[in-house]
């Protein structure tokens, strides 16, 4: 799902399936008119996983843009906008677990998602929402750095010192989520409200992208090609395939408009 007029901040997505699975599972959102972005990844080995990331991605925009036109949530400020945030994914669940119902054979689909809101004023900020191990990075000053936490087993173990981080990247269960959308009755987003600089670029992505290349290397791949979003796109899921394509992989890159070159 994209859309293609222009805003002060603009994303680009790109999605593949691949050189492993036989369907794509992610799907991803661009609307750089209203300044949203999302990206979801149906849980992998679940049926319905295709189902699930359509409709997170579906009813999520819905919740933001609403369903009539020129309808948009409105968000003056980043408390409210990560409210609509919250309220959406939430939405996004029920959603989930009604289609689950509505045809049986879908029971116990999920889906991760990340959802990127900028608010421009007084300054412009970052509201992300995100669950699941789909992340959101900022590049700044060449520095990449995480601005969402994976909830998984082994992430939690790391943060709470259970795991180190070599541990961590061969546990058996490193790929297991504790939180997705369509699992449980309730769920709890994560919100990150982050100011931004205008020089800052945004990845959103999904695991088919970080466990399989370094984030040292996706660092390389957006400050190399952060002038053509396209190429960025294209590289990240390159690098992903190369080493292995294990998973789907999809990726959103965003980017104030006024940093471009000459």
């Amino acid at each position: 799902m994209t859309t293609s007029r222009p805003s002060l901040w603009t994303g680009t997505g790109l999605t593949n399936q691949g050189r492993v699975r036989s369907a794509n599972q992610d799907a991803y959102g661009v609307l750089n008119e209203r300044s949203f972005w999302l990206v979801a990844d149906g849980m992998g080995g679940r049926v319905g996983g295709e189902v699930a990331s359509r409709i997170a991605v579906e009813s999520v925009v819905k919740s933001l843009i609403g369903e009539a036109p020129g309808q948009t949530a409105c968000a003056k400020d980043a408390e409210t906008m990560s409210q609509l945030l919250r309220d959406a994914v939430q939405k996004a669940n029920r959603g989930i677990r009604a289609e689950a119902v509505r045809r049986p054979q879908l029971l116990g689909m999920g889906t991760t998602l990340v959802v990127l809101a900028i608010v421009p004023e007084p300054r412009a900020t970052a509201v992300i929402a995100n669950i699941g191990d789909s992340r959101a990075y900022l590049l700044r000053n060449g520095t990449l750095m995480p601005l969402t936490k994976d909830h998984s087993v082994v992430e939690e173990s790391i943060r709470t010192g259970l795991l180190s981080e070599a541990e961590a990247s061969v546990h058996p269960l490193r790929h297991v989520l504790t939180r997705a959308l369509g699992t449980e009755l309730e769920v709890e987003p994560d919100i990150t409200v982050w100011p931004l600089d205008s020089d800052d670029v945004l990845l959103l992505c999904t695991d088919g992208l970080t466990k399989m290349v370094r984030d040292s290397r996706i660092r390389e791949i957006l400050a190399a090609y952060r002038q053509t979003p396209v190429e960025a796109c294209e590289m990240l899921i390159d690098a992903a395939n190369e080493a292995g394509g294990d998973d789907n992989v999809t990726v959103v890159m965003v980017r104030n408009d006024l940093t471009k070159s000459p």
